[in-house]
């Protein structure tokens, strides 16, 4: 029997679900403008937040393919000397030995050893690399990268050997093995220089480097190749490697760092007393010089601040950004259902009331519409799924991503986004549900269900939510914009058109160095040419100076070393004294400064003052400098000197030869300066770039802020837009009969179309209203990153707002005009 029963029961649930079913398809079908709309708005947001989501999905997966990812750290030094702080993910050479021999926690440590950029040689063909690495024979005890070929275990055990990624060793040999074939690295004068110490063996191939992890490399040579790596234990101050450190599972943190500090103070004084400090006054002043520990997982979107001298870096908050951005697109598609159901309220108030009467429960009218919502949201899902294919590449492009979407990738992700049509159906489902369920069926039947109830004002607090995300995104948008061409034409205190840089790393010019410059300036189309170890935004090569009247106080400057042409060629504008003269005795042992350090260090009357550099003697100031800025617009000026020797008598060993050409034919100036490179020197790659194109680069990021804000701002209006069409078509087939009264009593057709979108502009400018404070608060936020900014002025505001306005009446217009225009004698006989 109560078998029986629980088999009717059963079978009354699977009718049910069959005949909520057919109603949903019925109603879907019934009305096609509605539908059309909803699975629209639905698939645009599902779309775009999918893209996010792929995005954010990527940024967060750095590092955590690394076997014990959960127990490895960066270690970072962090300091407060000589009027400077801050953390950099740097430290000395025997600091990982002294780790591991004293520290019983930290397990294991490997170094990495960021090598300049060299020319590469394999038989007759060069190659200019940039992504060169020395490591630890340990390397892969903490990195499991896989290798294709060669032992992982001593691969990096002998000097001179290395390690070439997939893609180097076919660029390289080709389709013949790598392993054994002998390369020479960084030796430009080959042919007259053939010293062991260049010539390194392959003796492992690596799969090419995933992308997202925080280490980049193309060749990883043994750290024993490089000597003052190798044998330079003494040095506590000489911060060039960096250093990571596997710990045991259960080690706490804030315990190793404590006795870090044990480490360091045991080791560090006699370094100090070297150069000529005292750690211990440094300590007891209130200075640090720490290192701490940075969880590899945490590398790459919390190094904002610590930079990555091994690759890129992310920001966290973009992920939480973008993140909200993802959020607010699928709600504002949910919003849209929402409206446009309790939009139609009036429409199946009748049907409801019948079935109500009929004995339809609440509960019963609650879930037909959750049925019916779900089945929309599934139906966008599956056309947003065909979105994401679409635009999956431009989007790479967009963002600078390799993203993939394959819904079969992963065992996870189908469901996931199956749950994840279903949640945004519930949502979008929930108060239509409620509110149309909950309508009684005696009121409904008289036909006192009318625009002007509760729905009504919940839909207007949803549109002004819609438009304020996308009125505040548009601010984002404008902001980012005027910010990167507030950048672009700031004075930045030299000319950086068409200035060519020419990389003359580990000196293949040789001898020749002065008699190429001079070469170049000879050419009709060259204005000035000048060699130099730093360019912008290159931070140059910084250190500690005495400054005469100033005792043993000790000053930091970041410097380039220089020729006399160096001012003229970037037009940087002398203040006071002189610049370098050619083949002046006196200038080998000068120093120009900029304004900065003047007023920074306090030097009065600075012309013929003497700096000393400790170890390489004394200068004589000659001439003061206007700032200019030769780092990125994210960072303030700081002191700064420009050193110089004659370039026909030093030999700098990586420089750069700075050439402004003419506004005039610069392919084929490009073309002469190259032939002229190779009369020099044949077997060396000409590389060069141009200083403004390299400025630029600075700021990748934010302009690609700027095009993602963009982009998902006029999504989340469009899709706003399509639930504003929705909303104003029911507004007017509702208000047809009083369209035709006012129409026969007088009305202009200009008239009723201001009547019918007078709601829709308050909407917007309330939407205005909540928006321009919470994005003001927001830019002011990302703008404080930059030490140059704009100032956001309450045009940028006015402009969302016009630009807001603009489309939601172009929106709303149609159908408003629509309405006008139509006959008031078929608007009476309406219904």
């Amino acid at each position: 029997m109560c078998y029986a029963l629980n088999a009717t029961q059963k079978n009354k649930k699977e009718v049910m679900l069959k005949t909520y079913f057919k109603i949903s398809l019925r109603n879907l079908l019934k009305n096609k403008l509605f539908s059309s709309i909803t699975i629209a708005g639905l698939a645009i947001g599902m779309a775009c937040s999918i893209l996010i989501l792929l995005w954010v999905q990527d940024e967060l997966s750095y590092d955590k393919f690394f076997r014990n990812s959960d127990s490895v750290y960066r270690i970072n030094w962090e300091y407060k000397w000589n009027g400077e702080e801050g953390i950099a993910p740097i430290t000395p050479p025997p600091l990982a030995a002294k780790f591991v021999s004293e520290i019983p926690e930290v397990t294991a440590t490997t170094r990495i050893f960021p090598v300049q950029p060299m020319v590469v040689r394999y038989n007759d063909k060069f190659f200019n690399e940039d992504k060169i690495f020395g490591a630890d024979s340990n390397f892969f005890d903490i990195f499991n990268f896989k290798l294709l070929s060669g032992n992982p275990g001593t691969a990096l055990t002998e000097p001179n050997s290395v390690i070439l990624t997939e893609k180097i060793a076919k660029k390289y040999f080709g389709t013949e093995s790598a392993i054994g074939k002998i390369i020479i690295i960084g030796d430009q004068n080959w042919e007259i220089n053939k010293l062991y110490k260049n010539t390194f063996k392959v003796t492992g191939v690596l799969e090419n480097i995933p992308a997202n992890t925080h280490l980049q490399f193309d060749l990883l040579t043994s750290i024993s190749s490089y000597p003052k790596v190798a044998f330079f234990d003494w040095s506590w101050i000489w911060m060039q490697v960096v250093t990571y450190a596997k710990l045991k599972p259960a080690a706490s943190v804030p315990l190793v760092e404590a006795k870090v500090k044990q480490v360091v103070a045991k080791y560090a004084p006699a370094a100090f007393t070297r150069i000529g400090f005292s750690y211990n006054d440094i300590v007891n002043n209130g200075g640090r010089y720490d290192f701490v520990f940075q969880p590899l997982k945490d590398i790459y979107l919390g190094s904002t601040q610590k930079g990555n001298r091994l690759g890129p870096i992310g920001n966290r908050t973009y992920v939480y950004a973008f993140s909200l951005i993802a959020a607010f697109i699928i709600f504002i598609a949910c919003i849209n259902f929402m409206n446009l159901s309790t939009a139609r309220s009036e429409k199946r108030a009748r049907e409801l009331g019948i079935r109500k009467t009929l004995g339809s429960s609440q509960k019963a009218l609650f879930i037909q519409f959750i049925l019916e919502s779900i089945i929309y949201s599934l139906l966008g899902l599956f056309l947003s799924l065909i979105l994401v294919e679409l635009l999956i590449f431009p989007f790479n492009n967009l963002t600078g991503k390799s993203l993939s979407f394959n819904l079969f990738s992963s065992y996870w992700q189908l469901p996931v986004l199956i749950l994840l049509g279903m949640f945004v159906g519930l949502v979008a489902g929930s108060y239509p549900g409620l509110f149309l369920s909950s309508l009684q069926p005696v009121k409904v039947l008289k036909g006192a269900v009318k625009s002007h109830s509760r729905g009504g004002r919940f839909r207007n607090i949803l549109v002004i939510f819609q438009f304020a995300v996308g009125i505040a995104l548009i601010v984002c948008t404008i902001t980012v914009r005027q910010q990167m061409s507030f950048i672009n034409n700031t004075n930045l205190g030299f000319n950086k058109a068409n200035v060519v840089i020419i990389s003359n790393q580990n000196n293949p010019l040789g001898n020749h160095l002065d008699a190429f410059k001079e070469k170049l300036k000879s050419y009709s189309q060259v204005i000035d040419a000048s060699v130099t170890t730093g360019v912008p935004p290159n931070s140059g090569f910084g250190d500690y100076y005495k400054i005469s009247g100033k005792g043993d106080e000790q000053f930091s400057f970041i410097s380039y070393m220089t020729d006399e042409d160096f001012l003229n060629t970037l037009n940087i504008k002398l203040v006071q004294g002189r610049g370098f003269l050619r083949d002046h005795p006196i200038d080998a042992q000068s120093v120009i400064l900029n304004e900065t350090a003047v007023k920074q260090f306090n030097i009065k009357d600075p012309l013929g003052k003497i700096i000393n550099y400790p170890s390489k003697g004394n200068y004589t100031i000659i001439g003061i400098i206007k700032d200019f800025n030769f780092l990125d617009l994210h960072q303030p000026i700081l002191p700064f000197a420009l050193f110089s020797q004659s370039s026909g008598s030093y030999q700098i060993p990586n420089s750069y030869i700075i050439v402004r050409l003419k506004n005039d034919h610069l392919a084929k100036s490009i073309s002469l300066l190259e032939s002229t490179w190779k009369s020099f020197v044949d077997k060396t790659p000409f590389k060069y770039s141009f200083l403004d194109e390299n400025l630029e680069q600075q700021y990748t990021s934010e302009q690609k802020l700027g095009k993602i804000f963009f982009i998902f701002s006029i999504l989340a209006i469009f899709i706003a837009c399509i639930g504003l069409l929705g909303l104003a078509f029911y507004s007017v087939e509702q208000r047809t009969k009083e369209i035709g009264i006012r129409k026969v009593l007088g009305s202009s057709i200009t008239g009723i179309v201001v009547l019918l979108t007078r709601e829709f502009t308050k909407w917007l400018i309330i939407a205005n209203i909540i928006a321009w404070p919470v994005s003001y608060y927001l830019m002011n936020k990302w703008l404080d990153g930059f030490a140059y900014k704009m100032n956001m002025s309450i045009g940028i505001f006015l402009s969302a707002g016009f630009i807001s306005l603009f489309i939601a009446s172009l929106t709303v217009s149609y159908q408003a005009v629509k309405a006008a225009a139509a006959n008031p004698v078929k608007s009476l006989k309406y219904e």
